[in-house]
């Protein structure tokens, strides 16, 4: 089973909260294939893989709308959540009346803590008790349901209160502006600001740039490094905290080029594809960041499924810097000029060309849910579905581990920048 955790917006374009888009099996196989695997009838694999990874790696601690079926209800539901049920939101896949004998498993579940939302109701009247006891509404903004969506939206906000409408489905800026003010509480969007081609990038980010070209070198200049991480407070706390975390009580660091030398070339590097890539786009809605990183290391972990385990750092960096342009917020062939690149990096990113372009194709599509082309490159490439699986949550895990070990370091970037003081 594949499973990506999408971000759903408030109207600040702040991740709110997450729900996941699976795929159970792979669509393109043939039925006898799919019949030997898992079908999800009882026991939801999506709650088994987030209690494998944790909340943390999917959404940060953020809650997750996690769909299920009508059966799923009957498998003892709250058993299989690790998680407080406030974090989990059901996502009922198809209309439940509240006639069903499925209905008191839902009352059971909200109960004891859990919330549901629909897709659709299966009527729109008032005093349903399904609507009355579904704590949000997914309602879509294709074309082809406009009118519909707009006739229940108004019957929501009229008899269903308790009801917060879900916007899903927005692929246009244009659909986006026209949704944002019409009462929803959430968007379902990869949607960001569009890079404006006369921004100037800020001094911080110029920093920034300057280190990660400074250690794309096999043998950089620790001096070099240094003098770059000296200029900028922010860079200085955060590499104190790892090197001291690395050193012993007795011998704590405080002079970079000291700090640079004892923890060498490697971890250096590694910090700076992480921690600073991460300061980049810290003015930037977070999500962007945090794709960044995970798509890095997702492409990374898919070298071997696509026959480029020779490439691994390039696939590293083809992720990392797949939204330089939203994150430096300048258009794309701009922004690969302030950094050292492969040409074949700048190939994918810049004209959808060369030997890396469908490996950034695919992912993108994991990404987005686009289940269809997944399940159709998995068996052009003679993918097995499990390592697939793996290789996201293992991406997820490292950001997990990634966020939860510099978060210390992180509020202390931000409180030094907000105030400016010195280090």
């Amino acid at each position: 089973m594949q499973i990506v955790a999408v971000p759903l917006y408030d109207r600040e374009m702040k991740e709110q909260a997450y729900i996941f888009r699976d795929l159970k099996e792979n669509i393109l196989f043939s039925t006898s294939q799919a019949l030997n695997l898992f079908d999800g009838a009882s026991t939801s694999e999506a709650l088994r893989m987030l209690d494998e990874a944790g909340l943390d790696a999917f959404t940060l601690g953020k809650p997750v709308f996690v769909p299920i079926s009508e059966i799923a209800l009957m498998g003892g539901l709250h058993a299989q959540c690790k998680e407080p049920p406030g974090k989990i939101i059901f996502v009922l896949e198809k209309p439940l009346s509240s006639h069903s004998h499925y209905f008191p498993l839902v009352l059971a579940l909200k109960a004891r803590g859990y919330r549901f939302a629909i897709n659709y109701p299966i009527k729109l009247a008032p005093g349903d008790a399904m609507l009355e006891s579904a704590s949000y509404i997914f309602l879509s903004q294709r074309e082809e349901r406009l009118d519909a969506t707009a006739r229940t939206l108004e019957f929501v906000k009229r008899h269903y209160r308790n009801l917060t409408p879900i916007a899903v489905h927005i692929y246009t800026r244009e659909s986006h502006r026209q949704v944002v003010d019409q009462g929803y509480g959430l968007f379902e969007t990869r949607l960001y600001e569009p890079a404006r081609p006369g921004k100037e990038i800020g001094p911080f980010k110029v920093n920034a740039i300057r280190l990660i070209n400074a250690v794309q070198d096999e043998n950089f200049d620790f001096e070099a490094v240094a003098d770059i991480v000296r200029g900028d407070p922010v860079l200085t706390i955060s590499l104190l905290k790892l090197v001291n975390s690395a050193a012993n009580a007795r011998n704590q660091i405080t002079s970079i080029q000291h700090a640079v030398a004892f923890i060498g070339q490697r971890e250096v590097r590694k910090w700076v594809t992480t921690a600073v890539s991460r300061s980049l786009g810290d003015d930037r809605p977070s999500e962007i960041t945090r794709i960044s990183l995970i798509r890095a290391r997702f492409i990374e972990n898919l070298a071997p499924l696509f026959g480029m385990g020779n490439l691994v750092g390039e696939l590293f960096i083809l992720g990392l810097f797949s939204v330089i342009d939203s994150i430096l917020d300048i258009p794309m062939d701009r922004a690969l000029e302030q950094v050292v690149v492969p040409d074949s990096v700048r190939l994918a990113l810049t004209e959808n060309t060369g030997a890396l372009a469908p490996v950034l194709s695919f992912v993108k599509d994991y990404e987005n849910a686009a289940w269809g082309r997944v399940s159709r490159q998995m068996i052009l490439s003679d993918m097995p579905d499990g390592e697939l699986a793996q290789a996201y949550l293992s991406a997820l895990t490292w950001y997990r581990d990634l966020i939860a070990m510099d978060s210390q370091t992180f509020e202390g970037e931000q409180n030094t920048r907000e105030t400016g003081a010195p280090v």
